[in-house]
């Protein structure tokens, strides 16, 4: 499958609300100032620390049921992540990931007895790494999508309707070593802040109007929910001819 892959370095925006989303913070109506403060300068801090790389390939869909996405010449997952990819007519398979040394720092807080910061630092990587989920797609919405395409939110493993052992089929397709990323028996991923999905590409029209499956799930306070408030859909619907983006760097 290496032929299908292209290797592209990403560019992160990290807010932080969604720092804040990943401590546990999403639902609460106000934090306190110093330890706004403290997250502040840990996020300043870890930006050296992001080695953001992803990788991927972009297969036609050769059969879309409510229970099947087959992809020609590739492989076919399994569950309601097939209904949710159902404007699809091309799946993006990718790996991204922010590499092992934030990991690595937020471990080493631990042991110097600065618990707070290794757990803060722990919630910045978890969010950097959703962001690069989200840059990835980004970044396919303008390089791969048509003109009157769009792109459909990224749906991971173990998450969404798609089963943790389904890593070993998107692992199969695309090979992550060139970013430094394997697949470990636990169906985890190392470096641990790495994200593995599917993205779909198809008409704009039928992708904005298939909306989020988050908008029907009952897991209302779920960390990873996404709404339309959060713009991420209305996006990446767009045709490409409405697009503005800018702040891609040149894949490697």
């Amino acid at each position: 499958m290496a032929n299908h892959q292209h290797v592209i370095e990403l560019r992160l925006d990290l807010a932080l609300r969604e720092v804040l989303r990943m401590m546990g913070g999403a639902h609460q109506e106000a934090v306190r100032p110093e330890l706004l403060d403290v997250v502040n300068r840990l996020l300043e801090e870890s930006i050296p620390y992001l080695k953001t790389r992803g990788v991927y390939g972009v297969w036609d869909v050769e059969r879309l049921t409510d229970r099947e996405l087959a992809l020609k010449g590739a492989g076919s997952f399994h569950g309601p992540i097939a209904g949710f990819l159902k404007p699809a007519r091309r799946v993006a398979v990718f790996v991204v990931t922010i590499g092992s040394d934030l990991e690595r720092i937020a471990n080493q807080r631990r042991l110097d007895g600065k618990p707070l910061e290794g757990y803060i630092l722990q919630s910045i990587g978890s969010s950097a790494a959703d962001a690069a989920s989200d840059a990835f797609v980004d970044y396919l919405w303008q390089h791969e999508a048509g003109p009157d395409e769009g792109v459909t939110p990224p749906f991971s493993p173990g998450y969404c309707g798609m089963s943790i052992e389904q890593q070993k089929t998107l692992f199969s397709i695309v090979d992550a070593s060139p970013i430094g990323v394997r697949l470990l028996p636990s169906m985890m991923m190392s470096p641990v802040k790495s994200i593995s999905g599917l993205a779909g590409i198809g008409a704009a029209s039928e992708v904005i109007a298939r909306g989020l499956p988050c908008e029907y799930c009952e897991l209302e306070r779920c960390q990873m929910r996404r709404t339309p408030a959060g713009g991420e859909l209305r996006r990446w619907s767009q045709p490409r001819g409405r697009r503005d983006i800018s702040d891609f760097r040149s894949p490697t």
